[in-house]
C-alpha cells in the first residue's frame, strides 16, 4: 500500500514537471512570432515610412490577427498592452494604424 502511494506521487509529480515544460515551450513560440512581425515592422519604420501607409496597415492587421489568435494564452491584460505599446510604436508613421490598434485595445 505504501509503495503505491510513493509511485503515485512521484507520477503526479512528473506530471506536472510535464505540463509545465510543454507551456513554457509554448510561450517561447509565441514571443518568436511578435518578434518576427515586430521585425516586419522595423523594415518600414525608415526615412521613407511615409510611402509605407498601405504597408504599415497590413503589418498592424497581421499583428490584431496574431494578437487575437493568442490571446487566450495571453491573457487580457498582456494582449491589451501589447496592442497598446505597438500603437505608440506607430504614432510617428501611422496615425490609422494607431487608432486601428487602439480600437482593438477597447476589446480586452
Amino acid at each position: 500500500m505504501r509503495t503505491r502511494s510513493v509511485i503515485l506521487s512521484v507520477l503526479v509529480v512528473a506530471a506536472v514537471l510535464l505540463a509545465a515544460g510543454c507551456g513554457a515551450g509554448n510561450t517561447k513560440a509565441i514571443d518568436e512570432k511578435f518578434q518576427q512581425i515586430d521585425f516586419e515592422f522595423s523594415t518600414l519604420e525608415n526615412v521613407n515610412s511615409a510611402y509605407n501607409d498601405r504597408e504599415f496597415e497590413s503589418e498592424t492587421h497581421k499583428y490584431i490577427a496574431l494578437v487575437r489568435k493568442y490571446a487566450s494564452e495571453l491573457g487580457r491584460s498582456e494582449a491589451k498592452r501589447r496592442l497598446r505599446e505597438k500603437g505608440d510604436e506607430l504614432s510617428s508613421f501611422c496615425l490609422p494604424c494607431v487608432a486601428t490598434l487602439d480600437t482593438e485595445a477597447l476589446r480586452y
